[in-house]
C-alpha cells in the first residue's frame, strides 16, 4: 500500500471515529435532562425536584422546557420581563392551572384549558417540564400538581425560587424565547386518586378513612383570620403552616426535619391524607411534600378547600 492510499485509510479511521464521539455525546446530550439531580434525589429518593446548580448545567439540554409561572400584572408578565432564568417562558399558574367554578374560586380548569395554554408555549408531551417561582416553590407545586392529574411524564420543581437562582450568581435574561406552537395533548391517563371533593371529605370525618392536614396559617385555622362566610377548621385536622416546609433560602428543609414535623403531627406513611388551604395552592406545597419528598403514597389535595368548605352552610366546622 503506498503512503497515498495510507493516508486515505487513516482519514477514514479518523473521520469514523469522530462521528462515533460525536454520537456518543448527542446521546449523553439527549438523556442528561432525563436523569435526576443527583444530589438531591439522594436526599430524598425523587427525580421531581432539582437545584439551581443542576438547572444551570442543563439549560441547553434539548427536551427541557423551563416555565416560569410567576403571575401577570395588568395582563403584563411584569417579573418574567424584568429578569427570568435563561430560556424559561412564562406560563402564569394562577390563571392555568386555576379557574373560578360554580363550586368555588381556584377549582383546577379542564384538561384541555391546560393543554391550550400548553400548546401556545410550545410545549410538547416528552418535555422534560421545569417549574419555578418567587415564592419557596408554592405556585410551582400547584403547576406540577395539576399536570400529574392530567397525565404529564416528567414535570420538575426547582428547589428553592428565582430569589435563590439570582443568589447563587446565575444568569438572567430578559429575552423572550421564540414559540413553535404545537398541538399539545395529555398522554397519561388522568390520576383521579390525586384530587378529593367535599363530600369525600364529610366521608373521611364519619369513618376515619383519611386524615386532613390544613395547611393555612394557625389564625386561619382557629378561625381568627376569616376568608369565607365561616372560619375555623375540619373538625379531626390537624394544622402544619405550609412554611414549615421550607428552609430559610427557600429550599425544602432535610428530609429528617420534615419527617419529624408531620410525623410530629400524627401524619405518617400509610396514612390517607387529605391536604387543604384557602384555594389550594399552598396544599399543593404540602402534598408535593408528603408525597415526593416523604414517599407517602395516599396524599391527595382538596381542591375546592376552605373557599368552599367554608362557604357552605352544610359542611361542619371547629373553632378553637
Amino acid at each position: 500500500m503506498n503512503i497515498k492510499n495510507i493516508s486515505k485509510s487513516v482519514l477514514l479511521l479518523i473521520t469514523v471515529a469522530s462521528l462515533g464521539v460525536l454520537v456518543a455525546c448527542s446521546l449523553i446530550t439527549s438523556e442528561k435532562s432525563t436523569a435526576g439531580d443527583a444530589s438531591i434525589s439522594a436526599e430524598y429518593n425523587t427525580t421531581r425536584l432539582v437545584s439551581v446548580e443542576w438547572l444551570n448545567d442543563h439549560l441547553n439540554d434539548a427536551n427541557i422546557k423551563i416555565i416560569d409561572v410567576r403571575k401577570l400584572k395588568d395582563g403584563v408578565p411584569v417579573s418574567y420581563n424584568e429578569g427570568h432564568i435563561p430560556g424559561a417562558i412564562n406560563i402564569p399558574a394562577n390563571t392555568t392551572f386555576q379557574i373560578e367554578t360554580d363550586e368555588a374560586k381556584g377549582m383546577l380548569p379542564s384538561a384541555d384549558h391546560i393543554a391550550k395554554v400548553l400548546s401556545e408555549a410550545g410545549v410538547k408531551p416528552t418535555d422534560t417540564i421545569i417549574f419555578y417561582d418567587d415564592i419557596k416553590s408554592l405556585w410551582a407545586s400547584r403547576a406540577l400538581w395539576g399536570m400529574d392529574v392530567y397525565g404529564h411524564a416528567d414535570s420538575r420543581i426547582l428547589n428553592g425560587d428565582i430569589k435563590l437562582w439570582i443568589e447563587k450568581g446565575y444568569a438572567l435574561s430578559t429575552e423572550t424565547p421564540e414559540i413553535k406552537t404545537t398541538n399539545y395533548s395529555f398522554t397519561g391517563e388522568p390520576n383521579s386518586n390525586l384530587i378529593v371533593t367535599w363530600e369525600e371529605v364529610v366521608a373521611s370525618i364519619k369513618d376515619g378513612s383519611a386524615k386532613v392536614c390544613d395547611t393555612r396559617s394557625p389564625d386561619e385555622y382557629s378561625g381568627k383570620d376569616v376568608r369565607a362566610d365561616r372560619g375555623g377548621h375540619i373538625p379531626g385536622s390537624v394544622n402544619v403552616n405550609w412554611v414549615a416546609n421550607s428552609a430559610e433560602d427557600r429550599t425544602f428543609l432535610p428530609k429528617a426535619d420534615l419527617q419529624k414535623i408531620y410525623s410530629n403531627a400524627n401524619l405518617v406513611s400509610g396514612d390517607k391524607i387529605y391536604t387543604l388551604c384557602q384555594t389550594a395552592v399552598r396544599a399543593t406545597h404540602t402534598w408535593f411534600v408528603l408525597s415526593e419528598l416523604l414517599g407517602y403514597s395516599n396524599a391527595a389535595v382538596y381542591d375546592g378547600s376552605w373557599t368552599e368548605w367554608g362557604n357552605r352552610t352544610d359542611t361542619p366546622i371547629d373553632v378553637k
